[in-house]
């Protein structure tokens, strides 16, 4: 039995700005199991995806218990298995799944996989779902966070669709992105052609994904039309990983020594921080920026009471989170700075 590594308190919506999930920890998996109740929280399918658009929200097919296999359809399911659409399949990764007949009863298989059958551009029901079809997960933002890869399973779930389609992984950023970047992806990226499979793919997504302080997107697209003639194919994907650097573990614990403390008043800006400082003794204090690398971007040395007492820093800093440290040398005080 399969299970989602990251549980989040994050309701589902139809609606993209709805739709975005907070990430924690150093990964996050989604198994597509409990697709019986619907779409999980951050993820989104969409007909008219391009390069430029997440495209129109379209849900998945009714009845949501689950659609029977489609490697060898009878006459009792085939409506319900070649009639376009997102679905929720039987997962590839199932031993014998594509190998049992819709009729009395179709396995009841927990394994699940989000899947889509894909049919002409034009078609009255699912339009634009060759091109255009997409499954997407939203994040709030990825502050903190750096190093993203990603695994998924890519299946072809249907031997009697002769037409290719093929696939990419893209993101973008802000509530309803405008453009989109094509990743590298590593493994097979196509379905159809008369196959069942289940493919493992990976991507590195670089410093991409890196501090974002705004929403992030992550898609498995098909921006092409497929290729060839006669069925198109149903595909899915399952098992998607990330994996990220989590730069903010324990920093959100702010270190004092004795009644000595900061911490940042208001918001952070890029061009402005307003610090509330309280030290026990007058005196010469450095107060120094950090990023989460470690690398100094802002010294100073200020003159500081006794007492509670503020100080603003004016300074230009790019987006993300730093490490605050306030020292006289014998005592030291630190705090998070998320810079917004």
């Amino acid at each position: 039995m399969k299970k989602t590594i990251l549980l989040f308190a994050c309701a589902m919506s139809v609606y993209a700005a709805d739709a975005q999930i907070s990430l924690s920890g150093t990964s996050y998996t989604e198994t597509f199991d409990a697709l019986g109740t619907g779409l999980p929280a951050g993820w989104s399918t969409y007909n008219g995806a391009t390069i430029s658009s997440l495209g129109t929200s379209e849900g998945l097919t009714s009845p949501l218990p689950g659609f029977p296999s489609v490697l060898r359809p009878d006459t009792t399911c085939i409506g319900l298995v070649v009639g376009g659409g997102f679905k929720n399949f039987p997962s590839a990764t199932v031993a014998g799944a594509g190998e049992d007949w819709c009729a009395p009863v179709p396995p009841s298989y927990t394994n699940r996989a989000l899947g889509v059958r894909q049919v002409s551009y034009t078609n009255g029901t699912h339009p634009r779902l060759d091109s255009g079809a997409a499954f997407a997960l939203a994040l709030n933002n990825t502050t903190g966070k750096t190093n993203f890869t990603l695994s998924f399973k890519l299946q072809s779930l249907d031997t009697s669709s002769p037409r290719i389609t093929t696939w990419k992984v893209d993101y973008g950023f802000g509530a309803t992105p405008s453009a989109f970047t094509i990743a590298p992806a590593v493994g097979t990226m196509t379905t159809g052609g008369n196959t069942f499979s289940n493919n493992t793919i990976t991507v590195d997504f670089g410093s991409a994904l890196d501090n974002q302080t705004g929403p992030v997107w992550i898609r498995v697209v098909a921006h092409d039309p497929s290729t060839g003639a006669g069925n198109r194919p149903s595909s899915a994907i399952d098992d998607f990983t990330l994996n990220y650097t989590n730069s903010t573990a324990g920093v959100n614990n702010v270190n004092t020594d004795g009644t000595m403390h900061i911490n940042v008043l208001g918001y952070a800006t890029t061009s402005a921080i307003q610090f509330n400082c309280a030290t026990e003794a007058a005196g010469q204090y450095t107060l120094t920026l950090s990023d989460m690398t470690g690398r100094s971007v802002y010294t100073e040395n200020v003159q500081l009471s006794a007492g509670g007492q503020q100080h603003s820093v004016n300074t230009t800093l790019a987006p993300g989170i730093y490490i605050a440290r306030l020292t006289n040398g014998s005592t030291l005080a630190t705090a998070k700075v998320v810079v917004q």
